[in-house]
């Protein structure tokens, strides 16, 4: 009885253990899914930033805009036109601030993100959060479902005085990534 004890512990812990870096490694394919999407914006290209979205994905962008069904040519061309105009030549930050696994193949993340001016270095504060729920299929993580979520608290003294907690804490991740 005491050895069928110490197997079922041993199996227990030894699928503990499996399931822990199962978990780092798809974290770690995530973090480079977000540093992908933060590269290719910096480097101004469309395709790239495309890249980690799925066939099909939907789209809301930080004023409302609800692209339904958009797929990576379709993102690619309106991110590429972004870089060429309103966004030209400048530098995408990015802070993974949490990923939460709904199943093995689902993760749903929130990313703090800011752009600045080429050269200008990491902005103080981040100026959107993004919500991204991602699907894994054939050994890849794809965003199906991305929305982009101003942060007004940065960019209006009333909205951050009238704030339930200080802006640090609610974005604590932001603040840590740059002390690095």
């Amino acid at each position: 009885m005491k050895h069928l004890f110490h197997l079922t512990a041993l199996l227990l812990l030894s699928q503990s253990l499996f399931a822990q870096t199962s978990n780092q490694k798809e974290e770690a394919a995530i973090r480079e899914l977000v540093q992908t999407m933060a590269d290719a914006w910096s480097e101004g290209n469309g395709e790239k930033f495309a890249s980690v979205f799925a066939n099909e994905h939907d789209y809301v962008v930080w004023n409302g805009y609800y692209f339904k069904g958009f797929n990576p040519q379709g993102n690619a061309a309106a991110h590429q036109g972004l870089f060429e105009s309103v966004y030209k030549n400048t530098d995408h930050y990015a802070t993974l601030d949490k990923i939460r696994f709904i199943r093995e193949d689902i993760a749903l993340i929130h990313v703090l993100a800011a752009v600045a001016g080429k050269g200008e270095g990491r902005p103080a504060n981040p100026e959107v959060l993004w919500t991204g729920l991602l699907e894994k299929k054939d050994g890849k993580w794809k965003i199906i479902s991305f929305h982009n979520l101003d942060l007004e608290i940065f960019q209006d003294d009333r909205t951050r005085q009238n704030a339930p907690m200080p802006p640090e804490a609610m974005y604590a991740s932001w603040y840590a990534e740059a002390g690095r």
